[in-house]
């Protein structure tokens, strides 16, 4: 087997590269963290207060519906109203259908009376 040997002048050389790119590396980095960086934040702004506005929106929607579901009448209050109205009607109805039918039997009874006051002369 046969060692490969490197002279010391090209390990030298070979090193000196390598720090001449990394000092060239270094200067970089320094030259990229002095500068300040600026970010356009306008476009993420315009998409957060049309977030906002959604969100508002929303809310108004449910503040709505809440106002109108406190301002209802209950449905068994409608359905006990309804339940009386139908009531009544029946009992009137009911009341009017009594009412002919006692007229009529009054005119009965006053009939009979005549022909049994006719019948006793």
């Amino acid at each position: 087997m046969t060692k490969k040997r490197h002279n010391i002048d090209t390990i030298a050389e070979v090193l000196i590269d390598k720090l001449n790119a990394m000092e060239r590396t270094a200067q970089r980095i320094e030259s990229a963290s002095s500068k300040e960086l600026k970010i356009d934040t306008a476009e993420m702004k315009a998409l957060i207060e049309n977030q906002r506005s959604a969100e508002e929106s929303i809310l108004s929607d449910l503040r709505a519906v809440q106002k109108k579901n406190s301002t209802r009448v209950p449905n068994w209050l409608i359905a006990v109203m309804v339940a009386f109205y139908l009531t009544s009607l029946g009992f009137m109805l009911y009341a009017w259908n009594k009412a002919e039918t006692y007229d009529e039997a009054v005119q009965r009874a006053l009939y009979f009376e005549q022909e049994y006051n006719k019948l006793k002369k």
